[in-house]
């Protein structure tokens, strides 16, 4: 097929990478994310992905900015894809506190962006499996951001959509429609049937550019209400991709009013041979896994949003308002003494409150202060955490289990035995 799309595609997301990674120098965040912390929260295993010191972190992110603009260029461009896949990758995995699921998505698209050559030189058409990888994985976030909205906290509920248009009423002309008590049920039931309906309607010529319209007006409301980045726009840009190959070449033809040039025809194939097949293969497999990662907490008791077992890399988008505060007790049993560390002494407020509501977080502040205390000359302490957390509007509760010695669990311990059960009451 026409290749044109995958290079507008390309030239896109490394714009708004740039800009990404311009906005990270603006606003202070890689002193405030990685240099200013006394305490980070890795992912489990990745304990070695720590911040360079000095102006280390500075120069990481000015090499991937180079690395997006490379990409946007098309200059080295498999050098500069691989540099920025590398450098962002590693930055956001430096702490959990900062997850977000566009910062998966990035990843993930510009490890395809790693594989596939979309500088494009000397090509006029490429295996039509290249365009419907990244359609796949766009389609993904969206078809998972729509089956975790099938429960009955945001259908029946309209939980946790009540919370955010009441903190939203000051907005100009949409404020008074938040208001309205059908309101939240409304936006609820939309924002489910968009997200598992937007892609088959990208598919479908006839309604495609409603369908585009839809994935217009629902990100730019989004953004309007929540601060989510550069997500509206990455999917915008990925909406773009559903539309015919040559949509690119047929804009710059209207654009310059002169019959669009027709395309060099490729000549026509041989037989497949064996090695031909690599490349689909691989890219079925990549989108199974894909596929599998968002249905990994069915493998885990519980419910996700409060253990939040499986809630990371699963397309989880907008699904919850979860609120909390924890208080750690630590006590040394050899002397009898004893010690409540409120988390603000340690922690940006932030990483308090993102803190507050995860368990595999409580637990890396837990073993964070074992070790702080026993630098301060008290090895054997036990520290205990009274945890409290509201899901979706509910009455605060009991998240973790106040007897159990917190410095004695491992990272990879089963969390069921200290992690309490969620008690099911209807929200508000």
């Amino acid at each position: 097929m026409d290749p044109s799309s995958l290079v507008a595609y390309r030239v896109i997301f490394g714009l708004l990478m740039v800009v990404a990674v311009a906005r990270f120098f603006a606003y202070g965040w890689i002193h405030e994310h990685y240099l200013a912390p006394k305490v980070l929260f890795p992912y489990a295993g990745l304990e070695w992905i720590r911040p360079w010191p000095g102006v280390g972190m500075y120069l990481h992110f000015a090499l991937m900015g180079l690395g997006a603009l490379g990409i946007t260029l098309g200059v080295a461009y498999r050098a500069s894809a691989l540099t920025f896949l590398l450098t962002f990758t590693y930055a956001h995995l430096i702490d959990k506190t900062y997850y977000l699921n566009h910062y998966y998505f990035i990843s993930l698209a510009g490890l395809l962006l790693v594989v596939l050559p979309l500088d494009m030189k000397g090509r006029t058409h490429v295996p039509a499996w290249w365009m419907w990888l990244l359609r796949g994985q766009v389609g993904l976030v969206y078809f998972f951001g729509g089956v975790a909205k099938l429960k009955s906290d945001w259908l029946v509920h309209a939980q946790p959509m009540k919370i955010w248009l009441a903190a939203s009423t000051d907005l100009p002309v949409l404020g008074r429609l938040f208001e309205q008590p059908w309101a939240p049920h409304a936006f609820s039931i939309a924002g489910a049937v968009f997200d598992l309906c937007v892609v088959p309607a990208l598919l479908w010529r006839r309604t495609r550019w409603l369908a585009y319209a839809a994935v217009v007006g629902f990100h730019v409301i989004t953004r309007m209400l929540f601060p989510i980045g550069m997500f509206p726009w990455l999917m915008m840009a990925g909406a773009l991709l559903f539309f015919p190959p040559d949509w690119p070449r047929r804009l710059a033809s209207w654009l310059r009013r002169e019959p669009m040039k027709a395309a060099t025809p490729e000549p026509s194939p041989a037989l497949p041979s064996r090695r031909a097949w690599t490349g689909p293969a691989l890219a079925v497999v990549f989108l199974g896994v894909q596929f599998l990662m968002p249905m990994r907490h069915l493998l885990y008791p519980g419910d996700v949003m409060w253990t939040e077992e499986g809630y990371r890399f699963s397309w989880n988008v907008m699904l919850m308002e979860k609120n909390g505060v924890a208080e750690f007790r630590v006590s040394e049993p050899a002397t009898g003494k004893r010690w409540v560390v409120p988390p603000s002494q340690h922690l940006s407020p932030y990483q308090v409150k993102m803190m507050a509501t995860q368990p595999d977080m409580l637990l890396t502040f837990a073993h964070y202060l074992s070790h702080h205390f026993a630098e301060q000359g008290h090895p054997s302490v036990e520290v205990h955490v009274d945890a409290f957390a509201s899901l979706n509007g509910r009455p605060r509760q009991r998240l973790v289990d106040p007897t159990v010695n917190l410095a004695a669990v491992g990272p990879w311990d089963d969390l069921h035995g200290w992690v309490l059960p969620f008690r099911e009451v209807a929200p508000p």
